[in-house]
C-alpha cells in the first residue's frame, strides 16, 4: 500500500510516498476504508516534525493525516450494520490510526460516519477535523456561558482559515450568535460572502490595516474562540465573566490529560504551571480561559452532515494535489507550515 510518510521526523520536504503494509481489520470496532481523498491540517505537520515525540503514539515511518473520505471495504464484528461495505464515509481518525493520506486506512466506528450526500469526496475530506474542532469548541462555550451563545457577541479571528470558516457558519446559523466579529486580510474580505455565505460575519477587521485590539470595543465580547494565539492580547476586549477557549499553543488542564495521558511527571508539572499562570492572568480580567482538543466523534460528524445537507454549512476547499504528485504535496504542506496556506483546506486526491 502506498502512503504519505516520513522515514524520520521531518518538515514537509522530507515527506515521501512509501510502500507500507496495508492495514487490516483486527479490532471488533475497526472500519477499513479505501481512501478517496484526505486533507492536511497544521497539526499533521507539527506532529510529523516531532511535536510530542515520545508521548504521542506513533512509530517510524511516520504516516501523515487525520482527515479522510472514502469507501468502506470491511468492518469488525461489532460495527453496527449502519456502517457496511460500500458505504461512503468520513472520519477524523484518532492518533493511533493516523495515516489517512494512504490508499487504505483503519478508523474506529466511533469516529466514522456517512458523508453528506451533497458533497464531493474532496469537499468531504476537507471538513472533519476543522468542523469537529469548531463544533466542539462552540458546544463547550454554549454549555459554559450562562444562557448559551444565542444573542451573544463572539470574536472568532481568522475567518477564512479551516477552523475559522467552519466556526463562523456554526456560530451564526446553528448557535444563533447575536454578533460575530472576525479578522481577514484585505484580499480575503471580498471573498468571504461567496465562500461561506452572506451575513455570517457582522464585523470584519482587516488586520493588515487595523489592530483588532483597538477596533473592537473594550469589554464588548462574551466569547472568544482563540484560533491564532491572541488570547492574552485580547483580554481587554472581554466582558466581565467572559470566556476564551483556545486551540492554539501549549496545552494545559484537561487537554493535557486527554491528548498526552502518558506524559511524564516533570513535563506535566511544567504544563500545569503554564496553565496556572495564563489562567491567573485571565482571571484578573474576570475571564475564564481554557484549552480544548478536538475528539473524534461519529455523532458530531452526523450532526454536521445534517447541517451540510440543509445548506447551513459549506466546506472551503483550497488547493488540490494528486496523490502521485509528491512535489505538489510537499509544496502544499510547506505553505501550511509557513502559516500562508491561503484560503481553504489543502486536499490530496487519491482518485485523480
Amino acid at each position: 500500500m502506498r502512503s504519505l510518510a516520513t522515514k524520520q521526523y521531518s518538515k514537509p520536504d522530507g515527506f515521501e510516498i512509501l510502500d507500507l503494509p496495508q492495514p487490516e481489520v483486527k479490532n471488533p470496532d475497526d472500519v477499513l476504508i479505501k481512501v478517496k481523498a484526505a486533507s492536511i491540517n497544521p497539526i499533521d505537520l507539527h506532529v510529523a516534525n516531532g511535536l510530542g515525540k515520545g508521548y504521542i503514539p506513533g512509530s517510524l515511518p511516520f504516516k501523515i493525516g487525520y482527515d479522510v473520505c472514502g469507501t468502506v471495504v470491511a468492518t469488525g464484528s461489532e460495527v453496527s450494520s449502519n456502517i457496511k461495505q460500500g458505504d461512503e464515509v468520513w472520519a477524523r481518525v484518532p492518533e493511533q490510526y493516523r495515516g489517512t493520506v494512504s490508499e487504505y486506512v483503519i478508523s474506529p466506528a466511533y469516529a466514522t460516519a456517512h458523508t453528506p450526500s451533497s458533497l464531493s469526496h474532496l469537499e468531504s475530506a476537507s471538513m472533519p477535523l476543522v468542523s469537529l474542532t469548531a463544533l466542539q469548541v462552540l458546544d463547550k462555550a454554549n454549555d459554559i456561558i450562562e444562557g448559551g451563545l444565542e444573542g451573544k457577541t463572539l470574536y472568532i479571528p481568522a475567518g477564512l482559515s479551516g477552523v475559522g470558516s467552519a466556526a463562523l457558519q456554526l456560530a451564526k446559523r446553528i448557535f444563533k450568535a447575536g454578533k460575530v466579529i472576525t479578522t481577514l486580510s484585505t484580499g480575503k474580505i471580498a471573498k468571504i460572502d461567496g465562500l461561506i455565505g452572506e451575513r455570517v460575519a457582522d464585523q470584519i477587521v482587516d488586520y493588515t490595516k487595523e489592530d483588532p485590539g483597538k477596533v473592537i470595543p473594550a469589554g464588548s465580547v462574551d466569547f472568544m474562540f482563540d484560533i491564532t494565539g491572541q488570547a492574552m492580547a485580547s483580554l481587554h476586549l472581554m466582558k466581565k465573566n467572559g470566556l476564551i477557549l483556545t486551540i492554539n499553543g501549549v496545552p494545559f488542564g484537561e487537554s493535557v490529560r486527554q491528548r498526552l495521558p502518558n506524559l511524564p511527571l516533570i513535563p506535566r508539572l511544567i504544563l500545569g504551571t503554564y496553565g496556572t499562570v495564563v489562567q491567573f492572568r485571565a482571571s484578573r480580567w474576570s475571564v475564564k480561559f481554557l484549552h480544548v482538543f478536538v475528539q473524534p466523534s461519529a455523532e458530531d460528524l452526523t450532526r454536521l452532515r445534517g447541517w451540510v445537507e440543509q445548506g447551513l454549512i459549506k466546506p472551503v476547499v483550497g488547493k488540490v494535489a494528486r496523490f502521485e504528485d509528491i512535489e505538489a504535496i510537499r509544496e502544499g504542506c510547506l505553505e501550511i507550515a509557513s502559516g500562508k496556506g491561503g484560503i481553504g483546506k489543502f486536499v490530496i486526491d487519491l482518485e485523480a
